[in-house]
């Protein structure tokens, strides 16, 4: 029998072959991924068995951590100017520390982002009962690290929409949304004046602190307001916060719709007088009527036209005029934290033992459906998701 020859295989890997190599390289590299991201979830697992929130004594341990032992729990936000993550550090000790890493972009020509001063005015406002505090932070290439005090209850604006949506029981639906907002046929629910008057006593300390730093928020609003392991309320978030100038005064237009003072809609330079510590008051406000409301009133957006406030049945007549002085259009005339303090809405109220935080906070049903880890553990054990 006539035997052919076998050609020898050269170097040169035919085509089909080649793409059958490159497919299991490829699937090779996959599974190193899965395999990665498994051991990296059972990492995080083990750590939470025996993990707490930091507190202000762990700050010394906290500024030593690096990033090999900081693990990712969970995304909390991201936005063009960085990323906020909840992370737990791993101590090598017998508690691991729950903490928020925050990675703000240094400014580029794609953002005009300063994260430097974020960190200076953190800084600053260090041993603020009321503010969220910085534990650490760390100057990278492209970006600012920040580690930050976690407030497990999330933010106001998450309790106020599962209150909001348990209370009043309204349908979903674009019908709803419509009769809800724009109608006001069903009524939405907030929270009792009481559980508002704590929340917001709490955020006008918060102000009272950057104030007396000669600083001011210029962002106060729920999203902003986070809720601490305790119940307390902290303010947060203070990118948009500035220092005043020698005059006292802000002249550039900052805040989020809604929530601004008529003085600072109109701000552009100093022709128009600029503003001051006042608009932070005049949120403080519209916040306060959204609490107890369950809605930002309708004409928060066009707050430098609107002429009279027409109150819900509901509020007090206290209420109504704390509200009517904290919406003065006037910044001259409209209520200081002083004055806020020495209201009839707040007779009885003990802002000693507030700012002390030995007052009892008020714990509706409705905030344990906002603890961001509480859902990964069960008796001391994390769930499978």
């Amino acid at each position: 029998m006539k035997t052919e020859a076998v050609p020898e295989v050269s170097g040169d890997v035919p085509a089909a072959a080649g793409a059958d190599s490159s497919t299991l390289h490829d699937n090779g590299a996959h599974k190193k991924e899965i395999v990665s991201y498994q051991d990296e979830h059972s990492v995080v697992k083990r750590l939470l068995h025996h993990a707490r929130v930091a507190n202000q004594d762990d700050a010394d341990v906290l500024s030593k951590a690096v990033k090999g032992n900081i693990h990712s729990v969970k995304v909390l936000g991201e936005g063009a100017f960085g990323i906020v993550d909840l992370v737990v550090v791993d101590t090598g000790g017998d508690e691991n520390l729950l903490c928020v890493r925050k990675k703000l972009s240094k400014k580029n020509s794609t953002n005009n982002n300063n994260p430097e001063l974020e960190v200076q005015l953190v800084e600053s406002c260090e041993g603020c009962s009321f503010v969220v505090q910085m534990w650490s932070h760390v100057v990278g290439l492209y970006d600012y690290t920040l580690l930050l005090e976690y407030c497990p209850y999330n933010t106001l604006l998450r309790l106020l929409n599962h209150v909001s949506e348990l209370r009043s029981k309204s349908p979903n639906g674009c019908v709803a949304f419509l009769k809800d907002t724009v109608l006001r046929i069903n009524r939405w629910t907030g929270l009792t004046e009481d559980e508002a008057r704590f929340y917001i006593g709490c955020a006008v300390l918060g102000l009272q602190s950057l104030h007396a730093r000669g600083m001011i928020h210029r962002d106060v609003k729920p999203a902003n307001c986070l809720i601490a392991d305790n119940a307390y309320l902290k303010l947060g978030d203070l990118g948009l916060a500035k220092v005043l100038g020698e005059d006292g005064k802000a002249y550039s237009k900052a805040g989020t719709p809604g929530y601004m003072a008529p003085e600072v809609y109109h701000a552009q330079g100093k022709a128009t007088g600029g503003y001051s510590y006042p608009a932070d008051m005049w949120s403080i406000g519209v916040m306060l009527w959204e609490m107890v409301d369950g809605l930002l009133p309708r004409w928060a957006y066009l707050s430098w036209y609107w002429t009279r406030l027409h109150f819900p049945e509901k509020f007090s007549t206290a209420l109504k005029d704390l509200l009517t002085k904290l919406l003065e259009k006037s910044p001259r005339k409209r209520l200081t934290i002083r004055g806020v303090k020495e209201h009839t809405w707040f007779a009885g109220f003990d802002w000693e033992a507030l700012g002390k935080q030995t007052l009892e906070a008020p714990r509706p049903p409705e905030l344990e459906e906002t603890h961001i880890h509480g859902h990964l553990l069960h008796d001391g054990k994390l769930q499978e998701h």
